[in-house]
This record gives C-alpha cells, sequence and structure tokens, in this order.
C-alpha cells in the first residue's frame, strides 16, 4: 500500500464540518481515534478503522459502525499513548501522507501532544500535517515549499532550543541564515507575497503554520 492518503479523525472541536469533509473526500484511508467516530457519524462517513479505548463515543454510535464491519482495534484505557497517537503510528506503517484532522481544540495539552507528534512523521520521512478550517501544520527539519495565497499568513515557530540556517522566501519578511531559539517567538504572523514560500533550515526542528483569518 504505497502513496496512500491517511486521514485521521480525531476528538478535537470542528468549527466547519463541511470543510472537514472536502478534505476526508480527498483521502484514500480514513482512521478515526475513538471520539473521532462523533464527528464520522455526524458526517455520515464510515472510517476504514477505529483505534482507541472507546471510553469517548456514545455506545450506539460504536454498534453502529460495528455493524458496518468496520475495523476496530481497542485498547485499554491504562495506557501510556493518546488515541491519536495511536492512530498516528498505525498509519505511519501504510501511508506517505498523513492528515490529522480535529486535533486542535479548546483542551491546550492535547493540542500541545498532537502538534509534537509530527515529529514522528519527520523519524519516518512521511508528510504529516495538522489542519483544521483555518490553520495548516507541519514540522521539518530540512526544507519546505508551501502553496497560498497572497496575504496568507504563516509563522515559524522553533520546536529545538535552537534552529539555524532559517531561510524563508516569497514572504513579506525574508530570512537568511537566520537563528530562533525557544522564547524568542519572531517568526510569528510573517505574510505571503507570492503564491509559493520556500523554507528551509540547517539544524533543528520548526513549527510551520499557514493560516487564515
Amino acid at each position: 500500500m504505497s502513496k496512500i492518503k491517511t486521514a485521521i479523525i480525531s476528538n478535537g472541536q470542528v468549527s466547519d464540518y463541511e470543510h472537514l469533509k472536502s478534505v476526508i473526500t480527498d483521502c484514500d484511508y480514513i482512521i478515526c481515534a475513538d471520539g473521532g467516530l462523533r464527528h464520522a457519524f455526524h458526517l455520515k462517513i464510515v472510517p476504514d478503522t477505529v483505534i482507541g479505548d472507546l471510553d469517548s463515543t456514545p455506545s450506539e454510535i460504536i454498534n453502529y459502525y460495528k455493524n458496518q464491519n468496520v475495523q476496530f482495534i481497542e485498547y485499554s484505557s491504562d495506557k501510556d499513548k493518546s488515541d491519536t497517537q495511536l492512530c498516528l503510528e498505525y498509519a505511519l506503517e501504510f501511508s506517505e501522507e498523513i492528515l490529522m484532522m480535529s486535533a486542535l481544540g479548546s483542551r491546550i495539552d492535547h493540542t500541545i501532544a498532537n502538534i509534537s507528534l509530527l515529529k514522528l512523521g519527520l523519524e519516518k520521512n512521511k508528510i504529516v500535517r495538522l489542519i483544521d478550517a483555518k490553520n495548516e501544520i507541519c514540522m521539518i527539519n530540512k526544507e519546505l515549499a508551501i502553496k497560498g495565497t497572497k496575504g496568507d499568513i504563516v509563522s515559524l515557530i522553533p520546536m529545538s532550543e535552537k534552529v539555524t540556517g532559517i531561510n524563508i522566501t516569497g514572504v513579506h519578511y525574508e530570512l537568511f541564515d537566520a537563528v530562533m531559539e525557544i522564547g524568542n517567538p519572531y517568526g510569528v504572523s510573517n505574510y505571503f507575497e507570492n503564491e509559493s514560500v520556500h523554507i528551509s533550515i540547517d539544524s533543528g526542528y520548526l513549527l510551520v503554520i499557514r493560516s487564515s483569518d
């Protein structure tokens, strides 16, 4: 199963179900992380696999999808990994690109934890992105080209103690051989001047966030 594009639907907030559905429609495989099954049910989508301890989903929804012959991979609630992490590790085994949906929200602990999971994609040389209706988030340790519209916001945030050799072109405030350190987030709220932005770094881990107001 090569070049598979997988969507992971987590239990976070969904502000725009039409956006969620439009992104998932373009995917080859759908995984729900326990409570994400509620979002699939709302959209009348049948996922391929459900993974988690099943403590966040009403039993009637679980039974509905079991009757649809959806694969369930169940874990004990006494575990040391989140349902979303279990989904991502599963997807990394066969997916070339992974989109993590409804993984952001009011629970800041879950949001930060899910952002940190982007590093797992880098370790497997796979494309992993966190997406909602307003944001697209990825992590790089080499380079990245992203497309957007003039005026779109792009922010760079260091995820290691220091990120060196930062270059970014196609934006209003270009950088060349710059350094960013945790505690000095001067890379926030830059914006596209062209339809394509190129970012590269020499060392460290850098969060790249494309946003729209």
